[in-house]
């Protein structure tokens, strides 16, 4: 028997989609603002840094991978590998919080110099992630103990129309991000346009539900076939 997205998933989909906006920025940014652009990350107490696409840059584009293909899977029917792939992302995210918390408490923040963000995260970045860990833990077990598939959802209009919005913003962050000025007024919108570029990535994989006009063409295109066959 198939079974939809339970509130939970749909829940932790969105908080974990919402966390990977700190990979998608900089990796995005890289590209488009070139070796100007400086960015860096810490795991457990290793730092990854690069200017542009030097450096660590291929660890950004491995995390992109696992987070564009964890949040395709969890919207379009939450079928394997995407309990592996959401452990992998929520759980050593978790333990990465912990330990920057308690030992790094004073440098532990979140930090965007274009838009002027520095907040300290040394009790939130603990709270939030441990919550998310286990949420995901959970729903995981749960999921797995029910055993049973999903429905396929398809891919609608509304789902192309998105992809395409998402495409039609790469020129203006390019011009954006690499002919304004550092931190300037086009740097700050190519910012902003490029957060707005992950949340359509992710409304474009949601399973939106088929118009009813749509559904009422599809059915009379079946009874045709029928009839004519």
């Amino acid at each position: 028997m198939s079974r939809k997205l339970d509130r939970l998933l749909k829940g932790i989909l969105i908080l974990t989609s919402a966390t990977m906006i700190v990979t998608w920025l900089p990796l995005v940014r890289g590209i488009m603002d070139g070796s100007s652009y400086k960015w860096g990350q810490s795991f457990i107490g290793i730092s990854l840094s690069g200017n542009g696409v030097s450096g660590q840059y291929w660890v950004l584009v491995l995390q992109a991978v696992v987070g564009i293909s964890l949040v395709y899977l969890g919207w379009r029917g939450a079928r394997p590998p995407f309990h592996w792939l959401l452990l992998l992302w929520n759980v050593p995210s978790a333990v990465n919080a912990f330990y920057n918390s308690i030992r790094f408490p004073e440098e532990y923040r979140f930090q965007g110099d274009t838009l002027g963000v520095d907040v300290s995260v040394a009790w939130v970045g603990p709270l939030f992630w441990g919550s998310l860990a286990l949420l995901s833990i959970v729903w995981v077990v749960r999921d797995v103990k029910r055993g049973g598939g999903r429905e396929v959802p398809t891919w609608t209009r509304r789902n192309t129309i998105l992809m395409t919005l998402v495409i039609a913003l790469v020129p203006i962050q390019f011009l954006l991000l690499r002919f304004g000025t550092p931190h300037g007024p086009n740097d700050q919108i190519g910012v902003i346009l490029t957060m707005v570029q992950w949340i359509l990535l992710n409304l474009s994989f949601v399973a939106w539900r088929i118009p009813v006009s749509d559904l009422t063409v599809e059915s009379s295109t079946q009874n045709l076939n029928i009839q004519d066959g």
